[in-house]
């Protein structure tokens, strides 16, 4: 019964691993990106630079955890898509609560947490496929034929930096460039992009929803192994939805490095001209 025990809490850390730990990498590169870009348009800006993405990208991300809170039925208490409190830096929230002996809802607090992440991504591809058409097919071609189509293995890590660069060369073109579409997609992006990543808040309550999914995977695998059913098997075909969800990140992170790209240089621009026009020494 111990040799038992032991294999099940093994097998349920790697189905664990494997159904949220890349979600969780790529949250956390996100979420760092996110810190620098905000601080660069901060300095560079005062709370005006924060704003200049938040009036959308915020509505977003909360509108994400409130989606998540109906589809786990948590109820709603309260909710804010946007608000300017200056003083804790606070720029949305959503307020939920929860029955506490419901495993199902309880597990709902990983995805409720992660919530900004999944939808933000899909909205970025909605907007892709609406307003950038011809290089949403050639991307999503790309993906069938070479990416998911395969098991993924260490050579996922090379098809993901492939199809990045596909994904930034069918999006910058010169046709594109010429589009309004392409501006008002820009526009979008950088906005969702720049308010896409997890807070503080985020990963706590989501670290509640991952305890409970945990002990949901474990008692499974516990079951399975006395009714000698491969559980693991089952739990893999959803992690292909997960690797699907990590693929399409590509976009979030490209828009994201775009915008921590023109923080950067919004904030060195000033900083040169200082430099120039101080007084010499000597």
């Amino acid at each position: 019964m111990e040799q038992l025990l032991l294999g099940a809490l093994k097998t349920s850390l790697f189905e664990l691993i494997s159904l949220v730990g890349p979600l969780f990498v790529i949250g956390l590169i996100l979420g760092f990106i996110e810190r620098k870009s905000n601080m660069y348009f901060f300095k560079a800006f005062g709370y005006k630079g924060i704003l200049a993405t938040a009036w959308l990208g915020t509505p977003v991300h909360e509108l994400g955890h409130a989606f998540m809170c109906l589809i786990f039925g948590h109820k709603i208490t309260d909710i804010k898509l946007l608000t300017l409190n200056r003083s804790n830096g606070t720029l949305g929230y959503v307020s939920h609560s929860y029955n506490r002996k419901s495993i199902y809802q309880s597990v709902g607090n990983l995805f409720i947490g992660m919530a900004p992440l999944i939808t933000g991504i899909g909205v970025l591809f909605l907007c892709l496929h609406f307003f950038l058409p011809k290089s949403f097919s050639v991307y999503e071609l790309y993906l069938k034929t070479q990416v998911l189509s395969k098991p993924a293995d260490l050579t996922s890590i090379r098809e993901f930096f492939n199809s990045s660069a596909l994904l930034f060369r069918t999006i910058f073109t010169l046709s594109n460039l010429l589009s309004l579409n392409f501006w008002i997609f820009l526009v979008i992006a950088i906005c969702v992009s720049s308010h896409i990543a997890l807070s503080w808040a985020d990963i706590e309550g989501a670290a509640q929803g991952l305890i409970a999914l945990f002990f949901v995977l474990f008692s499974l695998s516990t079951i399975g192994s006395l009714l000698n059913i491969n559980t693991y098997g089952y739990i893999t075909k959803i992690t292909h939805y997960t690797a699907y969800i990590v693929t399409l990140s590509e976009l979030a992170l490209i828009f994201s490095f775009f915008s921590l790209a023109i923080g950067f240089i919004v904030y060195q621009i000033p900083r040169k001209t200082t430099q120039q026009n101080a007084p010499s020494m000597f």
